[in-house]
């Protein structure tokens, strides 16, 4: 996976965003966008997936990476999640992809912007929906923010849902709750994704006070 990530790696600052509330339990997040994804969209599609995943009981400590070198995946003992927001198009939206890692809690999300433009454009003007102002929004950086979150759901173990953000599919219905603040994962999801978040972090302690061993070389 790391070199499809060096392929598409954006030149720009590298801003470090974290959730500081003790009361949320701490994900780290590295998030990487290519060079023709608009820099407009990605710090708004991050807030939005951080205010969703904040309401499930997470603090995500974002790392906007510039340069792979700028970020390297072995800098810390357990990697963390990583986030790719891609100018490719993929098909039939099917707009994001959640790839599981070495360990629990940690592996790779790809994004699709363009693809979610598209599915953004669709259902705003889909027959039926009406006139609701929230869906004459001419934007798609939160349905970015949403699949972001969503994806980071599956990765912490979350499947598929019939309703709500982890629904397979996102309709009218859910675009407009996504503008009012009412679309989030469900209170046993949330807690699902709480308690991986917690292993993951107690995984990173053991293996940073092993890292912190003195070899037997050295003893």
């Amino acid at each position: 996976m790391i070199g499809f990530i060096s392929a598409i790696l954006i030149a720009g600052s590298t801003p470090v965003m974290s959730g500081a509330d003790p009361e949320l339990v701490a994900l780290r997040v590295r998030v990487y966008a290519d060079r023709h994804v608009d820099e407009a969209t990605v710090r708004p599609a991050l807030e939005v997936a951080e205010h969703l995943l904040a309401s499930a009981g997470l603090g995500v400590a974002w790392r906007v990476c510039d340069t792979e070198q700028a970020c390297p995946v072995g800098d810390t003992p357990v990697p963390a999640i990583i986030v790719i927001l891609s100018s490719r198009d993929r098909p039939r939206e099917n707009c994001g992809v959640a790839a599981h890692g070495a360990r629990d809690s940690a592996g790779t999300v790809i994004v699709s912007v363009p693809c979610l433009a598209g599915v953004a454009f669709r259902l705003t003007r889909r027959a039926g929906t009406g006139t609701n102002p929230l869906l004459a929004m001419p934007r798609h950086d939160d349905l970015v923010g949403a699949i972001v979150a969503h994806e980071i759901g599956h990765l912490l173990g979350i499947r598929h849902a019939p309703s709500g953000l982890m629904r397979a599919s996102l309709e009218s219905d859910d675009m407009i709750a996504l503008r009012r603040g009412t679309l989030r994962f469900s209170p046993a999801e949330a807690g699902r994704m709480r308690i991986a978040a917690v292993l993951a972090g107690e995984e990173r302690l053991r293996a940073s006070a092993a890292g912190a061993r003195p070899s037997p070389s050295q003893q």
